[in-house]
């Protein structure tokens, strides 16, 4: 077994996550909260610059796994290939394939500002963790809420972006008619919740 995969495994323990409960009683974003604190800290057990390449599917498990999407920063941060897609991500997003741009529902949706495009692109910019709560309709014009992490890797002082972006989404129920995407960055109460620090 690697280094890293002792580091990765030994990242899976930590403070009890039962004792610091969300000020909501929001039972969807606490069961996201306590993954997405799962996957935060495999994150923090990667070395160096968090490259993808360090990733092991074994240390994520097959319960985070179809959550994820593993993508690519191109031109300097402007837009997102996406290379890996999880099957839960796939089933909120039926046009998404390996090779897809975030960009392409600029075009598909006939507008020159994508909010969730702008999401992955601030994420890869400032190289730290971000985590959402984001309300869209998609493409096919479904109303969707999820809890989303935005992870960057391959990180350096001297980027301008991260070259890679973990993603992981969880799907919550939609209870409100959506009239324009948004989101609330949950990044803060998160880290309470957690007791992690990055």
């Amino acid at each position: 077994m690697s280094n890293n995969v002792c580091a990765q495994k030994a990242a899976l323990s930590g403070p009890s996550l039962a004792q610091n409960t969300p000020a909501t009683n929001d039972a969807d974003k606490q069961a996201a909260f306590v993954r997405i604190a799962r996957l935060i800290r495999i994150w923090q057990s990667l070395p160096g610059p968090k490259r993808r390449r360090d990733l092991d599917p074994l240390t994520i498990g097959a319960d985070l796994l179809p959550h994820l999407c593993l993508g690519h920063f191109l031109g300097n941060g402007t837009d997102l290939r996406y290379d890996l897609i999880g099957a839960e991500i796939a089933n909120l997003a039926p046009r998404l394939a390996p090779g897809s741009l975030a960009s392409d529902t600029l075009r598909i949706q006939h507008t020159d500002r994508d909010h969730v495009l702008a999401l992955f692109l601030d994420a890869g910019a400032s190289q730290r963790p971000k985590i959402h709560e984001v309300r869209y309709n998609s493409v096919e014009n479904v109303p969707l809420k999820v809890f989303a992490a935005m992870l960057p890797l391959g990180l350096g002082p001297n980027r301008n972006c991260a070259e890679d972006l973990l993603l992981a989404v969880w799907r919550t129920s939609v209870t409100d008619v959506i009239e324009k995407d948004c989101s609330t960055d949950l990044t803060e109460e998160f880290l309470q919740f957690s007791g992690i620090e990055v």
